[in-house]
């Protein structure tokens, strides 16, 4: 499939992590070609809010119509020039984190990179808590080049139906890592691996990848 076809009559894109890692954000820092189309780039911290960024592709969601997210690379910006700290100001609101940094382990064991879970902060807008954003950064062991790679990351961008109310009351956390993680091809009968999420603070051991 070129770089910028779109997907064949019939396509389902279903790519677990390790797939999503491996194959779409490590061509992308290390200056690759892979499918754009399917992963697109969009500014996730800038000027436009989560809907509008739904609006402008949610075409690529329609071709499909069993998909519920949308994914996109995606690069950080810093609050400042010389900080370390990143902005993550969308539009009129803020991706608000709702969980610590976890490592993604690949089939092997390996860890691949990590995962961060966000949710649309916007106390003033109808939209808040609306949105949710899972930001995927790869391991810096995978990079084939280190120097000329750039600060970007994969984000898979989700509508999320469920008020408030009802996310406190059937747990939020564990609801959306169920639903996040049913999609990317560990349904029953598939032949996808799904990456164990694993906490970072509980990793007593370093895993190198290849």
């Amino acid at each position: 499939m070129a770089a910028h076809d779109d997907p064949p009559p019939g396509y389902r894109f279903r790519p677990d992590t390790e797939q999503l890692l491996v194959h779409y954000l490590r061509p992308k820092l290390d200056g690759e070609g892979f499918p754009q189309g399917l992963v697109p780039f969009c500014d996730l911290y800038g000027d436009q809010e989560p809907w509008q960024i739904w609006e402008a592709f949610k075409e690529t969601s329609e071709k499909d119509r069993k998909r519920k997210d949308l994914y996109f690379l995606t690069q950080h910006k810093k609050k400042t020039p010389n900080g370390k700290r990143k902005s993550r100001t969308v539009g009129t609101g803020t991706w608000k984190g709702e969980d610590a940094a976890k490592k993604v382990l690949a089939a092997s064991q390996r860890v691949i990179g990590k995962r961060k879970r966000f949710r649309y902060d916007n106390k003033v807008s109808a939209q808040n808590g609306r949105w949710l954003m899972h930001e995927f950064e790869l391991d810096a062991s995978l990079l084939r080049n280190k120097r000329k790679a750039k600060e970007y990351v994969l984000c898979i961008l989700r509508k999320n139906d469920k008020s408030e109310k009802d996310r406190k009351q059937e747990g939020q956390e564990y609801q959306e890592e169920q639903v996040m993680s049913c999609d990317y091809g560990n349904q029953k009968g598939g032949n996808l691996h799904e990456p164990e999420f694993v906490e970072e603070e509980t990793s007593t051991t370093q895993q190198r990848t290849r």
